[in-house]
């Protein structure tokens, strides 16, 4: 019988899921070029200027600097490059998808008692995607590392009584069973047993040590990866103008995060006599967050100079996550040979936890050359390394996690320059964007190379950008064990056009 002292120490789990480690914190510190078609085209320039749907949601003072009320909406196109690397071996595979990323409305009060500092007074909503979450890509390469590794990882220390089928078990009561009782790791270490990849040194149930039933050199490893999810930002604005020369703003923003992911992988290229091989091992993840952050903005004008400063507090993510996991091998049973699959069909859920994401200052300053056009740049900095994890009635894992983030990242900065020509109803656009990579062992920057076209037709607008960004970022294979990296080179290729109507 299943050691039932389990019973009495349900509470405590200290493994988690693999979900809480740092790829996925690398993927939520996304941020990509996702507003308006003349913000985009301006490469996101905004902080000192406003006057834009899209710029409201990076400087709240932005929506006072509309003469009128608008309305408007943006589409957008894009077509995504993935070039994979992994001990040498590199892969590239494409992607695109079309979405609807903006939209957003101001109204805007004029005051027209000429007593009163403040001159108008604004309200807003804006609603765009921070980042999108769509990939596809397959990593392959040799590593004289094996899956084996992650499995006695988890394995080590954990009495094999726990690991069998006794009688009138079935796979799937077990995986359940430990998942409840004892937590993420034995569900590993048992995976690992039953597909005959690790073997106690004695089958006392007392035994905690293990080794690998793996016979190799070198193995072939090959990732297929596929995710799904949107992170977006609503955000609720106030804005005025006091004396006609400083705009101050606040936002509530509503965040909203999905994020889907199925991992296949496989490992093969054991030697011919080992008793397993052919390691396929499959992992779903799907997370989903809600939170809230604030931000605090002001635009000050003085003649055709235009300063802006923005105070970005953190955002405060709550999250749920779910995962799934099957498992398969090739073994070897005097002289017979096997195909062993493993496949609890269990929905694992996990107690919500908070992520914290640092808070941002960003700086900026524009020139505005009369009618004819402007000049825009803006300079942000975000410690990406402040970004921590914790849960309601603690966790001394999430605890210590935070603890080493300083180990992978560090100081986010971003510089944007964008610039605007006007000739009569037409604009001319254009920027450049260089932000600093949060992972400290990747010196390569994101780019970004922006431009566009505006038409004004009066109480109507049309605007149309084409962005190329290219972007790099380390993930590891799996969480403990086989921990190797990888590396993700993105460019992606986006055009948007947006329609804005005057009320």
């Amino acid at each position: 019988m299943r050691n039932l002292i389990l019973l009495l120490i349900a509470f405590i789990q200290t493994q988690l899921a693999v979900c809480q480690e740092v790829n996925e914190i690398t993927t939520v510190l996304a941020d990509e070029l996702n507003g308006s078609a003349r913000y985009n085209a301006m490469a996101g320039a905004f902080g000192a200027l406003g006057g834009d749907l899209s710029a409201v949601s990076l400087n709240p003072a932005g929506s006072s600097v509309f003469l009128h009320s608008e309305f408007g909406g943006t589409f957008s196109y894009t077509n995504q490059t993935i070039q994979s690397s992994y001990y040498g071996s590199t892969l590239s595979k494409e992607d695109h998808n079309s979405k609807f990323n903006q939209i957003g409305a101001i109204i805007v009060l004029n005051n027209t008692d000429t007593s009163s500092p403040w001159t108008r007074l604004s309200f807003g909503i804006n609603g765009h995607t921070v980042a999108r979450f769509d990939q596809q890509a397959t990593v392959l390469g040799r590593n004289s590392k094996s899956i084996d590794s992650y499995f006695l990882y988890y394995a080590d220390g954990l009495p094999f009584e726990n690991l069998p089928l006794y009688e009138n078990e079935e796979i799937k009561d077990v995986y359940r069973f430990l998942g409840e009782e004892k937590g993420y790791a034995a569900q590993q270490a048992f995976l690992g047993y039953q597909s005959y990849i690790i073997n106690p040194f004695s089958f006392d149930d007392k035994e905690t040590e293990y080794f690998s039933n793996l016979e190799y050199g070198q193995v072939d490893h090959k990732l297929d990866l596929l995710s799904k999810g949107v992170h977006r930002k609503t955000s609720l604005n106030f804005s005025g103008l006091y004396e006609n020369v400083l705009h101050l703003g606040v936002n509530l923003n509503i965040h909203k995060l999905e994020y889907h992911s199925d991992q296949s992988f496989f490992e093969s290229g054991h030697y011919s006599d080992s008793p397993v091989y052919n390691i396929g091992f499959e992992n779903k993840l799907s997370s989903y967050g809600e939170g809230v952050s604030v931000q605090l903005g002001a635009i000050f004008r003085l003649q055709n100079l235009r300063l802006g400063l923005v105070y970005d507090s953190p955002q405060f993510l709550d999250i749920s996550e779910e995962t799934n996991q099957n498992i398969s091998s090739m073994y070897v049973d005097q002289g017979v040979i096997f195909n062993e699959k493993i496949d609890p069909d269990i929905t694992n859920q996990y107690e919500p936890y908070r992520l914290i994401l640092p808070a941002k200052t960003t700086l900026s300053a524009a020139y505005i050359f009369g009618g004819k056009g402007l000049l825009s740049v803006d300079y942000s900095v975000q410690n990406a390394a402040n970004t921590s994890l914790s849960r309601e009635k603690g966790s001394g894992y999430l605890d210590n996690l935070t603890r080493s983030l300083p180990e992978t990242f560090g100081a986010l900065q971003t510089l944007k320059v964008g610039g605007e020509y006007r000739f009569k109803d037409i604009s001319l656009r254009a920027g450049v964007l260089n932000r600093t990579n949060p992972q400290k062992k990747l010196e390569v920057s994101d780019q970004a190379v922006t431009f566009g076209v505006g038409f004004d037709f009066g109480t109507n607008s049309l605007s149309l950008s084409f962005v190329q960004l290219n972007k790099s970022r380390n993930y590891s294979l799996f969480s403990e064990g086989l921990n190797d990296s990888y590396t993700l080179a993105n460019t992606f290729s986006q055009v948007s056009l947006s329609y804005n109507v005057k009320l």
